[in-house]
């Protein structure tokens, strides 16, 4: 049955993605499109209900912002909201286009990733609400808060960390035209120590050896808008202590400076590592991981959503379709729905599906680990242990688990941090599935 006008506005005023199915989301996005919008947000303004007809120019301007043919200059057109509507209302149309917009570019983001279960479905809502709070009006009254409120994605390797980062530096409301806000990323892997702090605070010209003239830095490049920081485990600890200063005041001072400048952004962060953990250990500053973790997103593994499997392989194909022409997927298609897609454990995640994939369009085996590493576990001890109560071979079995699972199923690391020869630690996984 198709939904209400009032229905419809309900849903896109607040989180859309709360109708987890996206052909009902379209479906609810026409009826809204097609109703009486000019009667309705007259009859509002007639009312003198402003928090009523603000919200509905946002879920219209929302709406129309939505789709991957949507402009910017379409939005909240001076025939849907009249200057004699506007002067009812204390804010200037470009303020409701500029949150419209943002909000029609974290849609079509979220979108984009793939997987239609329902671990994925609670993903998506999730990650609206912290982009957008309890609804677009949120972002209208509350910007800054939302701007205050960084955010921690948490996932093993090859989950789609970076997609949903891509969301939050989208979702951040660019100017009065509907342009996207300043954005920038780093990841702190990819840099040498010596390196990260200019790459991130910049620098002076002469400030060091090879400094030839003055650089910005990551984040004075997003002032004003959102920082994304991949692999924040990876940050030395020196530069922890820096960033968590800039971060408090907004504050940068470029190295070889004495200047400051401002840099209001919104930080988004992520990893694969146990931060948690790290603090424990005193490898990662309690104050930092607490303020980075204002919201924490955790991204299921792709082993724990199977039913994910066949969508993300053929929308990886359909990316490949122009440039394989006429080729047979068949054969892909059946492997997809196949016991082993289904049952094999993916340490990689998606990643390593479409490694696979793409052995199988160019005709060769899929390439899967031949040994089922164990999945991730706690770094808690075990009670039995703790307590004496478990046997040797308990306490090893745990110990190698905890180990690999540390080192992202990287047998070699593993091997290396065990002090065992690689052979033998496959020998004895291959034992133990056996």
């Amino acid at each position: 049955m198709a939904p209400t006008f009032q229905d419809a506005l309900t849903l896109w005023a607040s989180n859309p993605f709360r109708l987890a199915n996206p052909a009902k989301r379209e479906q609810a996005r026409q009826t809204l499109l097609q109703g009486p919008i000019a009667a309705e947000l007259s009859r509002r303004v007639r009312k003198g209900d402003r928090v009523g007809a603000k919200t509905l120019i946002l879920a219209i301007g929302q709406a129309q912002a939505c789709g991957p043919d949507a402009k910017a200059d379409d939005i909240l057109q001076p025939a849907q909201l009249p200057a004699s509507v506007l002067r009812e209302l204390p804010r200037k149309r470009g303020e409701y286009v500029r949150v419209a917009a943002a909000a029609g570019r974290a849609y079509n983001a979220l979108e984009r990733i793939l997987g239609s279960s329902a671990a994925m479905s609670r993903l998506r809502a999730e990650v609206w609400s912290a982009c957008f709070g309890e609804s677009l009006m949120h972002t209208l009254e509350l910007e800054q808060v939302i701007r205050d409120h960084d955010v921690l994605i948490l996932g093993e390797t090859g989950t789609g960390k970076e997609a949903v980062a891509q969301v939050f530096l989208e979702a951040t409301p660019g100017n009065a035209n509907g342009a996207p806000a300043p954005q920038s990323a780093l990841n702190a892997a990819a840099i040498p120590d010596t390196l990260v702090e200019s790459e991130l605070f910049g620098h002076g010209k002469g400030a060091f050896t090879g400094a030839t003239e003055a650089r910005l830095g990551r984040l004075r490049a997003a002032a004003g808008g959102t920082f994304f920081l991949d692999e924040v485990g990876d940050l030395p600890s020196t530069t922890q202590v820096k960033l968590l200063r800039v971060m408090e005041t907004n504050e940068i001072y470029p190295l070889g400076t004495d200047t400051p400048h401002q840099a209001d952004v919104r930080y988004v962060a992520a990893t694969h590592k146990d931060l948690e953990a790290m603090v424990r250990s005193g490898e990662f500053r309690r104050d930092l991981f607490g303020r980075l973790a204002g919201i924490t997103i955790r991204i299921p593994a792709l082993r724990d959503r199977p039913e994910d499997i066949e969508e993300i392989g053929m929308g990886f194909l359909q990316n490949y379709s122009h440039s394989a022409g006429a080729l047979d997927h068949e054969p892909v298609l059946r492997w997809l729905r196949s016991a082993q897609a289904r049952n094999y454990h993916w340490p990689g995640n998606v990643r390593e599906l479409q490694n696979a994939l793409r052995n199988l369009m160019l005709g060769l085996a899929p390439g899967l680990n031949a040994v089922r590493a164990p999945q991730t576990v706690s770094s808690e001890i075990p009670p039995a242990i703790v307590s004496g109560e478990a046997t040797l071979a308990r306490v090893e079995e745990w110990y190698v688990s905890r180990v690999i699972a540390s080192a992202d199923n990287n047998l070699t690391k593993a091997s290396q941090t065990l002090g065992v020869n690689r052979s033998t630690l496959r020998r004895r996984l291959k034992k133990r599935q056996d």
